[in-house]
């Protein structure tokens, strides 16, 4: 997952030739001010790489990232990434068993008056080691010669509640009779089953968290949007900082007050930076831009390391 940028056009076309020793702007003085420059800013990594894995899941990830490299699936896909977290303990993962009513068998609508030869029916079971539904809806509708049957797929609630496709329904028990009982407010169909839930199907659920530590490494960072045209505010983790390397295409602006140059970089990772990128380090090529102020000295304007547009 290495990150390679290219940088932006370059400005100007004049050489800097002629600048006294002390306050000239040549390769080395650039990179001597951009190392103290990029020495305070981190490398930013986004948070939303891991984000939508923060979340409660019936399989861990350490079995799914095991699933995954039997697969032979590249390594750096986000899973594998959180998972990492949770070993480093940056990432917590906290275990819980739900109990939910085992639905199964055949769920028949009530008769409709109107036509004897109709029916509706359900017949469920349970996902094995989860509280999802699968099973099949069988339908004999008023004027049709044939009947109607596709899959259905659900989720069932530890209160009975249970979605079946768009329709929702509360599963309880009168006696030897189970029921799913229509949770519309005005076209309501209630299914009566002849099978009871029996004992609960127990669940086991995964929650993922950020930890402390991992919370403390979360910053306001701008970023460049799509294009190159302003930035935007992003969740981003410390990864650790720059190394700035060869400084090139040094050249002066439209006055010899301004130039601008390339400079190559490689991410110099921390802790997390590592856990993210391991040995593929990213590297990249920026831009920056320099003006000299009235004391002939010269200092940085703008930079940037991706999506440069000056």
């Amino acid at each position: 997952m290495k990150s390679v940028v290219t940088a932006a056009f370059a400005i100007g076309l004049l050489s800097m030739a002629g600048c006294t020793s002390s306050k000239e702007l040549n390769e080395k003085s650039a990179r001597s001010l951009l190392k103290d420059l990029y020495a305070k800013v981190h490398y930013p990594i986004p948070v939303s790489i891991i984000a939508p894995l923060m979340t409660r899941v019936p399989v861990s990830y350490g079995t799914l990232v095991d699933t995954l490299k039997e697969k032979q699936v590249k390594e750096n896909v986000a899973v594998y990434i959180v998972k990492r977290f949770v070993d480093a303990n940056l990432v917590t993962e906290t275990v819980d068993t739900v109990n939910y009513p085992n639905i199964h068998g055949k769920f028949r609508a009530d008769p409709k008056s109107y036509c004897n030869y109709c029916f509706d029916e359900y017949e469920l079971e349970m996902v094995p080691n989860t509280n999802h539904l699968k099973g099949v809806r069988s339908e004999q509708r008023q004027n049709e010669s044939g009947q109607r049957h596709g899959d259905v797929t659900g989720v069932v609630e530890p209160t009975g509640l249970l979605s079946l496709g768009r329709d929702r329904f509360q599963y309880k028990e009168d006696g030897a009779t189970a029921w799913l009982m229509d949770q519309d407010r005005y076209n309501i169909t209630n299914y009566q089953g002849s099978t009871l839930s029996g004992t609960t199907v127990a669940v086991k659920w995964y929650t993922y968290a950020y930890s402390p530590e991992l919370k403390a490494q979360i910053e306001k960072t701008q970023v460049p949007t799509f294009g190159g045209f302003g930035s935007a505010e992003q969740d981003t983790l410390n990864g650790g900082g720059y190394d700035i390397g060869e400084v090139s295409d040094l050249q002066l602006g439209i006055t010899p007050t301004m130039a601008s140059a390339s400079f190559a970089w490689t991410a110099s990772l921390n802790k997390i930076g590592k856990l993210v990128y391991q040995s593929d380090v990213p590297t990249g090529k920026g831009r920056v831009t320099f003006v000299r102020k009235p004391d002939e000295t010269w200092v940085i304007k703008d930079w940037c390391v991706s999506n440069c547009v000056f």
